[in-house]
């Protein structure tokens, strides 16, 4: 089985996703909170430098809703090493991204949809997708076949799903609770479309759900919450066996001794989704609010038995 980190704004920074791949190596694929392409045409250097470590292996996120902006984005991105996956963000359903057409908005006009598609091909490594089931409330296989449709037409291998409707109406945090899961359709979707790799995510956060989507020819996930809360979970269920988690926590740590946009709260976010349900969370968690650098976080895991 192999987990792909959903793009989440305020978590997937290089901090979070750093740690997931040190800890899953090749069983995990990353990819970076949303970037609106604006930001890469205007202010390149810092949007990468503060986005993506020089040895990153994540995938960029981008959002953009004029093609002509897109396609100098991607020029510019077709210049960085150290990315070498685009993804087109077609689902984000937040307020403030509905009034540039950006993200699930976009959709509503599939003619505009395409002419971005038409520049994402110009990007010259990977390239995915991700989207929603459907947009408004009403399931509709329609949306999501004719969305495939196009991907495919564009030779777009890689897509995922995130598996219920989005709803412009509504904030984000309605939009994961009121529009309901719907698993079968994208069963559906795998079956017409078995050339496009079809990847879900939502509610993807136990066993059960897991065995549930493995058994229907499903052996990717992307996982977005769940991780969030709690960057074990995989590992918690049986799936993945991690050792040794101190010395690669000490290597991740290290790889942030010379990083000159350091956000020492923004590590220490990260470092405590590895500190649900373990033995003293509350001290070390305490002790970790308190340090003042890395070399104290270091020294905290290292005076620690936290995992046996």
């Amino acid at each position: 089985m192999n987990y792909h980190l959903a793009p989440m704004m305020g978590y997937t920074d290089c901090y979070f996703r750093l740690l997931a791949e040190k800890l899953y190596k090749s069983h995990i694929t990353t990819f970076s909170e949303m970037i609106v392409d604006k930001a890469i045409i205007y202010n390149e250097s810092k949007t990468i430098d503060k986005h993506f470590l020089e040895n990153n292996i994540s995938a960029i996120q981008i959002a953009g809703s004029d093609p002509k902006e897109l396609k100098l984005a991607i020029q510019k991105l077709n210049n960085v090493d150290r990315i070498n996956h685009i993804n087109l963000n077609l689902g984000c359903p937040s307020s403030r991204v509905q009034e540039n057409k950006l993200g699930l908005a976009l959709t509503q006009y599939p003619t505009l949809v395409r002419e971005c598609l038409d520049a994402l091909k110009t990007y010259n490594k990977k390239i995915s997708v991700k989207c929603r089931l459907g947009l408004g409330l009403e399931e509709d296989q329609n949306y999501i076949f004719k969305y495939l449709s196009m991907f495919q037409e564009f030779e777009i291998k890689k897509v995922y799903i995130h598996c219920r409707n989005g709803v412009l109406n509504l904030d984000t945090k309605k939009n994961r609770i009121i529009p309901k899961i719907n698993y079968e359709l994208f069963f559906k979707c795998k079956q017409e479309f078995s050339n496009i790799e079809l990847i879900p995510n939502g509610e993807i956060n136990d066993l059960e759900t897991i065995n549930y989507l493995s058994n229907n020819d499903t052996n990717q996930f992307m996982i977005g919450r769940q991780f969030a809360n709690d960057l074990l979970f995989i590992e918690k269920l049986g799936l993945i066996e991690i050792d040794n988690k101190i010395p690669i926590i000490l290597d991740y740590l290290g790889s942030f001794e010379d990083y000159k946009y350091l956000n020492l709260n923004l590590l220490k976010k990260a470092i405590f989704t590895l500190l649900s349900k373990v033995n003293r969370a509350k001290k070390i968690k305490k002790d970790i609010t308190e340090a003042d650098s890395i070399i104290q976080i270091k020294n905290i895991f290292e005076s620690n038995q936290i995992w046996n």
